[in-house]
């Protein structure tokens, strides 16, 4: 093989791992990148606009800080992070007027790889944001009730639906209640839903794309696209034979 040929062929394979960092961090079920943008759209006209607008560290861990723009969960703050296997863990919350918890641990929303089932208990513990003080202590599930395709305005999407089966007590965190355990303002939509009903829809590589919370939001768009799939090495050596 020519000197130019092994040149070219370098740099495909140069390329093939690029594309594939990148299909690997797309392959987050809850992509946390700062700058992420997704964009839903609601019964009756609701609109939101969510956005991974930087960093928190909260007891220790580095948060993805999650801020919704509209509606009436403006000015909210959700912090995510994901364990080493992948699965989504839900931090804390921080609302506009201030009020806000800590969970420690932090409580696995989506595990990884999900599987339509029962999840085992979390027991958990929510502290004030701003004081750290005690505010409850409680046991949590979260199962997958359903892995589903949904035909949504921002496209077609393979999904599982997790809902709260356990759900934690108290007027902020109970089963029927003010806020869902990430600080999203519940309606009647969600408030009534009853534990064989899910509540948040994750599609691999985007993340929520359907979720109940003052009514029923579905993905519009998502920024950046998720990555096509990438070439394989068998294939960029195919290119250069």
């Amino acid at each position: 093989m020519t000197s130019r040929r092994w040149f070219a062929l370098a740099l495909g394979f140069a390329s093939l791992l690029t594309i594939s960092g990148a299909s690997a961090s797309a392959a987050d079920w809850q992509p946390l990148e700062i700058g992420n943008i997704w964009e839903y759209q609601g019964e009756g006209g609701d609109h939101q606009i969510q956005s991974i607008v930087g960093n928190q560290t909260l007891h220790g861990r580095v948060t993805a800080a999650k801020a919704y723009a509209e509606g009436v969960d403006a000015g909210l703050r959700n912090f995510w992070l994901l364990d080493a296997d992948g699965s989504v863990l839900l931090a804390g919350f921080l609302l506009s007027d201030g009020f806000g918890v800590i969970y420690e641990p932090p409580i696995r929303y989506l595990a990884v790889p999900p599987v339509v089932g029962p999840q085992p208990v979390q027991p958990v513990t929510a502290y004030v944001y701003a004081t750290d003080a005690v505010y409850a202590t409680f046991n949590i599930r979260i199962d997958a009730l359903e892995d589903v395709v949904l035909a949504l305005p921002a496209g077609s999407f393979q999904a599982f639906g997790v809902a709260e089966v356990v759900s934690a007590p108290g007027p902020a965190l109970g089963p029927v209640r003010a806020l869902s355990l990430d600080g999203r303002r519940l309606g009647p939509v969600t408030a009534g839903a009853t534990a064989s009903e899910a509540t948040d829809w994750y599609s691999e590589g985007v993340g929520v794309v359907q979720y109940r919370g003052y009514s029923l939001l579905q993905l519009v768009s998502f920024n950046p696209p998720t990555p096509v799939a990438h070439s394989t090495w068998a294939r960029v050596k195919r290119l250069y034979r």
